[in-house]
C-alpha cells in the first residue's frame, strides 16, 4: 500500500495544495450518511466524498469566508508543533482534570496535516480530486453563506474548543 503523503508544516505545504479539500456541508453530510443506512454497499467502506465544488486550499476557503462577512483577509500562521504541544499539554492536564483529556483526544494538526475526503489514486498514492465524488446538493461556502443569512444553524459539537 501506498502511504499518502502528509504536510507537517507550511515549509511541507507552502501553497496549501497538499492539504486542500472538498469540503461537504452538514446537511449533505447527514443526507449522505442516511443513503449508507439503506445501501448495503456503501456499508463497512472508507468512502470519500466532498462537496460539488472544486478542491479549495484551507487559505483559499478562509479568504472566501472573509469576503463572506465583508472583511479583508487576515491570517496567521501557527506551527503544527505548537498544535501538538498544545494536545500534549492537554492530555497531561486532564490526568488531573478530566475535561481537558477530551479536547486532547483528536489534535487539531491531525485535522490540518492531510487532506481530508479525497479519493486516493492508488498508483500514484496521492490524493486525486477526480477520485472523490460529488455529493450534495451545496457547496460549504453557499452552506456557510446560509448560516450567516440566519438560514442554518452551525453546531459546533465536538470542533468546539471548550
Amino acid at each position: 500500500m501506498v502511504r499518502p503523503p502528509r504536510a507537517r508544516d507550511r515549509q511541507d505545504d507552502p501553497d496549501g495544495t497538499l492539504t486542500s479539500r472538498k469540503q461537504i456541508s452538514d446537511d449533505d453530510l447527514a443526507a449522505f450518511l442516511a443513503d449508507c443506512l439503506d445501501d448495503p454497499a456503501l456499508r463497512n467502506r472508507i468512502l470519500p466524498i466532498g462537496d460539488p465544488g472544486e478542491l479549495i486550499t484551507p487559505r483559499e476557503q478562509g479568504e472566501r469566508l472573509f469576503a463572506l462577512v465583508g472583511r479583508p483577509a487576515r491570517f496567521r500562521h501557527v506551527s503544527v508543533a505548537l498544535l501538538d504541544g498544545i494536545a500534549g499539554a492537554l492530555g497531561v492536564a486532564g490526568r488531573i482534570v478530566p475535561a481537558p483529556s477530551a479536547k486532547a483526544g483528536r489534535p487539531a494538526s491531525a485535522a490540518i496535516t492531510r487532506p481530508n475526503r479525497c479519493g486516493l489514486d492508488p498508483q500514484t498514492g496521492r490524493y486525486d480530486a477526480a477520485a472523490t465524488p460529488s455529493t450534495g446538493s451545496e457547496t460549504l461556502l453557499d452552506y456557510d453563506a446560509g448560516v450567516l443569512r440566519g438560514e442554518a444553524a452551525a453546531e459546533p459539537g465536538n470542533h468546539a474548543a471548550f
